[in-house]
């Protein structure tokens, strides 16, 4: 179980917070601008270092205050597992991460995920949300590919810098090559990763839809996109569009381009689902993440959905509280206090309710 308790201090709208979770499924609940989602900022925060609502943590620092901290018990692999982060007003930032005495990297501590409002556009919307769980993934379960898309990505920075400032050919080419040996890489890497995440999602999520007799996803799939005209060789796909890359001063095909697409029923997810609908699939689709992170190897990971409320019918309300009751995760929802509550109060015994 990776997490049991967190504290905040100076953390936002928290002076100081201590917050007992429950090693399974915890349920925050309280009113508007009570510091539900705050709460799952701050554990995002904790373990990846980067927050969903600012890219400047300081920002995150109470009002008039010099410092803000956040901290962590649980275990990992039947050790304790420690986890603080500080930062202060002028910019400096401290982080230890131990289990079971020892330092350990971010890659060993737990994946966490977040499901945000945001996320309803995974289906038709911006192509990063989908890269970026993708990616997050990936990057977890395989290090070296987090050091391999760097890697690609300094040098096609310097090659959309080459395509901005019109350098001589010469320069041109000589990231481009870079660019293409190891976007081939990056690229395999993607397609194959991807290919293993699709059968363990569908199934997971296909399998859910048997058991719960969702009927609207009964024909779900997922499709690769490579983000480069796979027809072509890379390097050929790179020399048609130079003309395109040229005259817009950056890349325009690529591994970095990479995406998937929903479908049901062989059409497009979003001409056949709801935003409720929608919302089902796409947690369920994170609550896969399980499943894919152990076929690589035995990891903890913790899922945070907030506002599990919103956009969700009474029965697929009580449909998701069922599977997540199930799950594998260690999952902390949020929820604004009465409405839908008092309506699936059968479903809520496997949970711990913590007040705000």
């Amino acid at each position: 179980m990776p997490i049991e308790s967190l504290y905040l201090e100076k953390f936002r709208l928290f002076d100081s917070k201590k917050i007992n979770l429950s090693a399974e499924r915890s349920l925050i609940v309280g009113k508007n601008g009570s510091g539900k989602t705050t709460i799952l900022e701050a554990m995002e925060i904790l373990f990846s270092g980067k927050s969903f609502r600012s890219t400047n943590t300081s920002e995150c620092i109470s009002h008039s205050e010099l410092f803000f901290k956040i901290a962590a018990l649980g275990f990992v692999n039947e050790k304790e597992l420690r986890l603080e982060t500080a930062k202060s007003a002028d910019g400096r930032i401290s982080t230890k991460r131990t289990a079971g005495g020892k330092k350990i990297k971010s890659s060993e501590a737990p994946l966490i995920q977040v499901v945000l409002g945001k996320h309803l556009r995974m289906v038709e919307g911006e192509p990063e949300l989908r890269r970026d769980f993708v990616n997050r993934l990936m990057f977890h379960v395989k290090p070296e590919t987090a050091i391999l898309n760097n890697t690609y990505n300094k040098a096609l920075q310097q090659r959309n810098r080459s395509l901005r400032k019109k350098q001589p050919v010469e320069q041109l080419n000589s990231w481009t090559e870079q660019v293409l040996e190891l976007g081939m890489q990056l690229s395999k890497e993607q397609y194959d990763f991807f290919q293993v995440f699709k059968d363990i999602s569908v199934k997971y999520i296909l399998d859910e839809v048997k058991r719960n007799q969702i009927s609207f996803l009964e024909d779900l799939n997922l499709h690769f996109i490579s983000g480069w005209d796979t027809s072509k060789t890379m390097r050929k796909s790179f020399q048609d569009s130079l003309p395109k890359d040229m005259a817009l001063g950056y890349t325009t095909q690529g591994p970095h381009r990479h995406d998937f697409v929903f479908s049901v029923d062989k059409k497009k997810a979003s001409a056949n689902l709801s935003r409720g609908q929608v919302k089902l699939l796409i947690i369920l689709m994170f609550l896969s993440s399980y499943d894919v992170i152990n076929r690589f190897s035995p990891k903890e990971s913790l899922l945070l959905i907030d506002d599990i409320g919103s956009e969700l019918d009474e029965d697929n309300l009580k449909t998701l509280f069922n599977i997540i009751a199930k799950d594998k995760n260690q999952v902390i929802l949020t929820a604004i206090d009465g409405g839908f509550l008092d309506k699936i109060n059968e479903n809520l015994n496997q949970f711990k309710r913590i007040n705000l």
